[in-house]
């Protein structure tokens, strides 16, 4: 079990002993939320967090350490853009002390002291002087060095679903003192969720769609929460039943499941639906053919925070123009 909350003059004996030692695309709480709960019937479900103790807090983290947290952290380090959004949207923005050099959002995390996103330094780490950091999935080989160092590391692995991405806000709330700011945030995001579901309630069958990742064609299964996002709008995948999460297709692939829709996530990278006609075989693609290619922005829909809902809505607008205006 780890116990979290450092006295300065241990951490100064800490670092005065110290020696110098490709991005990639669920934190452990309650039960899943339903992300299809109207605001009200989410505000009397959604309750617990607010009925308990804030502090001392004891959680698993995704390490599958339990974790002891004794007082509200003053000095947070994110090393995850998700959650750094997720700390500033529950209003613990202040106490986060630095942020990874992809946290762009929002902008007052821009000013912070930064740290790094891939092979994270411990040095750093403890010069810092943190309460508690952060690590997303992406730190999580780092995760017994800083440990060793007695470093208080909280991992919380990508989520996986929309629910998952409630959970984690919840749980993010919790350790950083938040935890009604967090419930408030959530019941909202469900609200949101609910209406857009609604809207989509009678359809049988949506459009085929293909979400571009990159241009080397990875994109998004639906055991993916973006891919899980897409489910909810009903529409038919092409990339069901690929083997992982965040699959590699080929052209030829593409082509052959001919997709209704396709939204681009590259499209800061030179990718649009000229140049895709540009590419052998793909402008007899019905989307192609039709128009119907939609940029996204990856920082929205591609980070496990609060900003799903506004990819969300984005996704549903470039499915059911006609329904969502």
């Amino acid at each position: 079990m780890f116990r979290f909350q450092f006295p300065r003059m241990k951490r100064a004996a800490l670092a005065a002993g110290v020696v110098a030692l490709t991005l990639v695309i669920t934190a452990c709480g309650g039960a899943a939320a339903d992300p299809t709960a109207t605001p009200t019937e989410a505000a009397a479900t959604a309750s617990v967090a607010a009925t308990l103790p804030a502090f001392p807090l004891t959680v698993r983290d995704s390490s599958g350490a339990s974790i002891v947290i004794e007082a509200r952290p003053e000095r947070i380090v994110s090393h995850s853009p998700a959650v750094t959004e997720i700390l500033f949207a529950v209003g613990a923005g202040a106490q986060v002390a630095a942020v990874d050099e992809f946290s762009n959002y929002p902008q007052e995390a821009v000013a912070l002291q930064q740290v790094r996103y891939s092979d994270p330094d411990p040095e750093q780490g403890v010069a810092l002087e943190p309460d508690l950091i952060i690590f997303g999935s992406r730190q999580q080989g780092s995760v017994e060095a800083f440990r060793a160092l007695g470093l208080p590391v909280f991992l919380t692995a990508e989520a996986a679903t929309i629910e998952s991405v409630l959970d984690d806000i919840m749980l993010i709330g919790r350790i950083s003192g938040h935890a009604a700011e967090a419930e408030v945030l959530v019941a909202e995001m469900r609200g949101r969720i609910n209406a857009i579901a609604t809207k989509v309630a009678d359809v049988t069958e949506g459009p085929t769609v293909f979400y571009e990742l990159t241009d080397g064609l990875y994109t998004v299964a639906p055991e993916s929460f973006i891919g899980g996002m897409l489910t909810l709008l009903k529409a038919r995948n092409i990339a069901a039943g690929a083997e992982t999460a965040y699959p590699q297709l080929t052209a030829e692939v593409v082509v052959e499941r001919n997709p209704e829709v396709i939204l681009l996530a590259d499209g800061d990278f030179g990718v649009s639906i000229e140049t895709l006609k540009e590419r052998p075989g793909w402008a007899k693609i019905a989307a192609v053919e039709s128009g119907r290619v939609v940029g996204v922005d990856p920082d929205i829909s591609s980070r496990p925070g609060p900003r799903i809902v506004d990819a969300l809505e984005l996704f549903a607008k470039a499915l059911y123009p006609d329904r969502f205006e």
